[in-house]
Order: C-alpha cells, then structure tokens, then sequence
C-alpha cells in the first residue's frame, strides 16, 4: 500500500545524512540544473524581472536538505546559469545597466540568508531525526527486551511445571518406598514378635520332651538303681534289673540323641547337606507315617555352609507342615545343582493352599506365618528366591540360592529361626 501524500513530502524534504556528501552534492547540482529549466520555461511569462526566483527555491530546498556546502553550489550553480542565459546581453557575464548590480547583490545576500536559516533547520531536523531514531531503536530494543523476558518468562514456567512435575513423581515414588519401608519394618516386627514367641514355645516344647521322655527314662533308669541297691546282688531277678536298666540308659541315649541331631544334626557339618538330608527325611518318614521320596546327586561338590544350613532349615519347615497342615500322604525331594544356583524342591500330593492364603505367603504378608517368613527372609539374605505353588493336588516349594553369592554372603552363620522344627513330629 502507497504511503500517505504528506508522509512521502516530509520524506522528501528529509535531511540527508552528512556521511552522504556524493549524494548530496549531486542533488545540489540537480536542482540548480532544473531550476535554471524551470527559469527558461517561465521566461515568457516573467520576462526581464524576477530572473532569480527559481534559484532561491533550489537553494532553499538543497539548503535543508542537502547542507550548506551544497547549497553554496546549488547558489553558484544556478545563478551563473541564468545571468548567462536569462539576463542581458544574453549568453555573456557583462554587466550593461547598474540596476543589475542591486540583482545580483540582492541574489547573494537572499541566498546567503536561505543558505544561513535552511542549514540551521537542517542541524536542528537532523537532531530531531537522531532523537527520534534513537527513541525507535530504543523502543525496539525494549520490545526485544519485553519479547525475550517474555519468553524467558514462558521457559521458566515451562521449567517449572516439569520440576514440579518430576518433583511429584520423586514425591510419589518416594511415598511409595516409605510405605514399602514402613511395611517391611511392620513385617519385621511382626515376624520379631512371633519369633520370641515361637522360641518361647519351642523352649517349651523341648522341656516337655525331655521331662516326658527322657525325664521318664531317666526317673526309671533312678528307681532300678535304687532296687538293686535295696536288694543287691542276691536278688532272684538281679540279671533282669540289669537288662531293663541297661535297655532304659540306650532308650534315654537314643531319644537325647534325636533330640540334639534335630537340633543340629552333627551330620550337616561332617558329610554335607545331601547326607543329612537323606538321614532326616528317612527319620520323618518313620515317624510320620509319610512316604517320602529323595532325589539327591550321590557325590556333588559341597556349597558354603551358610548355604547348606539354610537349605536344610527349609526343607524341616516344608516337611513339617506337609505333616500337620496337608494331610499328604506321599512327598518328594529333589536337589540339583544346574550352572552355580543350588535347587531343592519339596512337594507333595496333599489337599493343597487356599487362593487366599498362598496369595499372601507370595506376597510375604506379615501374618504368613514365622516360618514361611523366616525362610524367606533366610533365602533372600543369601540372594536367593522362594516360590510356593499350589493346587488342589498338592503343593510345591522351590528354592534356588547362587552359590557364588552365597560364598560372600555367609562368611557368618545366618540367624536360626527354626533349629527345632520338627520335634514335633518325634
């Protein structure tokens, strides 16, 4: 769209830049040309008088515009070119009649004072056009300056919502690994709780069995001593007291010995984890009436005895619930060593876990149970894994265990937390 007539006026009579000085000094030559043009073209119409008016116009003009060197020569210019053409004699620079003196002179001085004011509107226009340049560039600079706080306004928000956005996520995450936290120390107590109590009650358990059976032993094992000691030697029945007593000492050495071998089975230390197991799940099937299955390698390499102990723990727990809670009939066990991880499975073909419950032994809910507990616990501390499966043919526990992790792991005994589990099947 064309710019408004007024606006490219005030264009036209703009003050050029002083760097500019080809540029206007062409113009000043320019229209001293045209005004000289512009005087021939009016001559028949002014005639003889008013030779110089065309020359004041382009002084003005280049005197604002053009500054006053150019200017001067815009005067010089011009008026030299109509006093050659346009003043008598025409085409010469003589002076015939004195009344042309008061022409030229009044030509000088017009021009000197348009030269004079023009220039000084000049200064005063280009200081009014830096000024106005300068505000320009300065309200430019503050748009810029407002368009980048702006932005820089919009990134900050923008960074912000994602910080308080990754803020929430740690926020949450963070919740989360405190109730888990909160939850395994709950757990812990619980399980802390419980095993006090269990020890409690196994120290029970174990005072009972000696009073009842070893107690009861060594009370008869008292009073035939102290029959023969009342008859002597002389008594008729002298060889059988000696029988009886010396068939009470081996029953009250046998049971003492089930006892301390079910406490810790001495087999464990000395021929390993396979032997000792053969020799428990014989003494479990005797005593539960449950036929077992053992599947173990004849000759394998010894694993740490951390591992060997915890191992063994678990496979006194799994029996001893094949025995109270699945009314089973027939169990396995298998043990295997496949690529450093050390394999027991135990299951049997009982009625099997409820949905419920197996979902929170899986979960290792804090009312699993000590036992289940205790084993989990025992086989994570070693870097191992417990799966329990079940269904309405019987149940299954795998355990796995690395053994080179298990080398680290166990340079201290783990903590017992089932030593006399299956006492109560004796």
């Amino acid at each position: 769209m064309a710019s408004p007539l007024p606006t490219r006026i005030l264009t036209i009579f703009s003050p050029l830049d002083q760097q500019r000085v080809a540029a206007r000094f062409t113009i000043a030559l320019t229209t001293a040309v045209l005004a000289i043009l512009l005087r021939g073209l009016l001559d028949p119409v002014l005639g003889h008088v008013a030779f110089y008016v065309t020359v004041y116009m382009a002084v003005a003009f280049d005197a604002v515009v053009c500054g006053f060197g150019p200017a001067v020569l815009s005067a010089l210019g011009g008026f030299l070119g109509i006093f050659y053409w346009f003043v008598d004699p025409r085409h010469s620079f003589r002076i015939i009649h004195p009344s042309e003196i008061h022409g030229v002179l009044g030509c000088f001085l017009t021009c000197a004072v348009l030269i004079v004011l023009g220039a000084a509107n000049r200064k005063t226009q280009l200081r009014l056009n830096q000024t106005i340049v300068a505000l320009t560039n300065e309200a430019a600079s503050r748009k810029r300056a407002e368009q980048e706080l702006q932005e820089a306004h919009d990134l900050l928000e923008k960074r912000v919502e994602q910080r308080t956005e990754a803020l929430s996520q740690a926020l949450s995450r963070l919740e989360s690994e405190v109730a888990v936290r909160q939850q395994a120390e709950d757990q812990l107590r619980h399980l802390s709780v419980r095993l006090m109590m269990m020890q409690d009650e196994e120290r029970r358990h174990i005072a009972r069995e000696l009073h009842d059976s070893a107690g009861q032993t060594l009370a008869a094992i008292k009073m035939a001593v102290a029959s023969l000691q009342f008859s002597g030697r002389k008594a008729p029945d002298f060889p059988q007291l000696l029988d009886d007593l010396n068939a009470l000492a081996d029953e009250a050495l046998r049971e003492i010995r089930t006892t301390s071998y079910l406490l810790h089975p001495p087999l464990l230390d000395e021929a390993g984890l396979a032997c000792a197991a053969r020799w428990f799940v014989e003494g479990f099937a005797k005593r539960s009436g449950i036929e077992v299955q053992c599947d173990m390698p004849d000759q394998m390499e010894r694993p740490p005895r951390g591992c060997e102990l915890v191992l063994f723990r678990v496979l006194q727990e799994c029996l001893t619930n094949v025995h109270r809670h699945s009314g089973a009939t027939g169990a396995h066990v298998t043990l295997t060593l496949e690529n450093n991880w050390l394999k027991l499975e135990i299951g049997d073909n009982g009625g099997g876990i409820s949905e419920e419950r197996l979902r929170r032994l899986n979960s290792a809910a804090g009312n699993a149970g000590v036992g289940i507990a205790g084993m989990r616990e025992r086989v994570r501390e070693l870097g191992g894994t417990l799966d329990i499966r079940s269904s309405q043919t019987g149940t299954t526990v795998s355990v796995a265990l690395p053994i080179l992790r298990t080398a680290d792991a166990t340079q201290k005994e783990p903590q017992d937390l089932s030593s006399v589990a299956s006492l109560s099947d004796s």
